[in-house]
């Protein structure tokens, strides 16, 4: 896991490499305190007393070794796709900042139930075609496609972190640790609240994105003949 985890990122595998490491050092810390809540739990963990260093810390293996597995697990299923995909937070995001404003602008008449059926494949050719951190010649500034990925960055990473704090807010009930369970939910929602005004800052970037695409009136053209040749594919 890299450990510059606060440096702003440019390309989709740092952004996951960064969710990843931010979310083991959360796990760590949650681990860490429903240790200190469950003697039991401490006990078992502290009967694995071999020590890992990261960063100059000695971590003990009981306690690194669970959280390096559920981030490394999180990191191959991309867990940030399966909270979007059980809440449909992608779909919604992208036809509110930038199919539904593309749509109007360009003055094609295609469904929304249409588009959304085809985001996939439509958000390549209407939206990463043109906003490309990897294309030098993208139509979109550099600087401002990272301001967005990095932006989205932390609001997975909240999602995240409060999903971690919700899990952990469990088993303290289940383990009958109810001393300061109320305080753990507490923080889960307030990231939650978070997250949100996270968003509400992306979608700014993400709308000066989608400007940019569509003044030049050849590429708005362009545009609006994808989305009207999506109910003939």
């Amino acid at each position: 896991m890299p450990l510059n985890t606060f440096k702003t990122i440019d390309n989709y595998g740092a952004m996951l490499n960064k969710l990843a490491s931010i979310n083991f050092i959360v796990l760590l810390i949650l681990l860490h305190f429903i240790s200190t809540q469950s003697e039991v739990v401490q006990k078992f963990l502290d009967g694995y007393s071999w020590e890992v260093t990261v960063v100059s810390l000695k971590i003990p293996i009981g306690y690194f070794l669970p959280c390096f597995v559920a981030a490394l697990f999180g990191r191959i299923i991309k867990l940030h796709d399966r909270i979007s995909d059980l809440f449909r937070i992608r779909p919604w995001y992208d036809w509110i900042y930038i199919l539904e404003p593309m749509l109007k602008e360009v003055g094609s008449k295609q469904s929304k139930k249409v588009i959304l059926n085809n985001r996939g494949s439509i958000m390549l050719k209407v939206f990463y075609k043109y906003a490309s951190s990897k294309d030098p010649n993208s139509v979109v500034d550099k600087h401002l496609i990272e301001l967005v990925m990095d932006q989205l960055s932390w609001y997975w990473i909240v999602l995240e972190s409060s999903l971690s704090i919700f899990i952990a807010t469990i088993i303290l009930l289940y383990l009958k640790c109810f001393d300061h369970v109320h305080v753990v939910f507490y923080i889960g929602l307030g990231l939650i609240v978070f997250a949100k005004t996270i968003q509400n800052g992306c979608s700014k970037y993400t709308k000066r994105e989608v400007s940019k695409i569509l003044e030049y009136p050849p590429r708005r053209k362009e545009i609006k003949d994808e989305f009207d040749a999506i109910s003939s594919q």
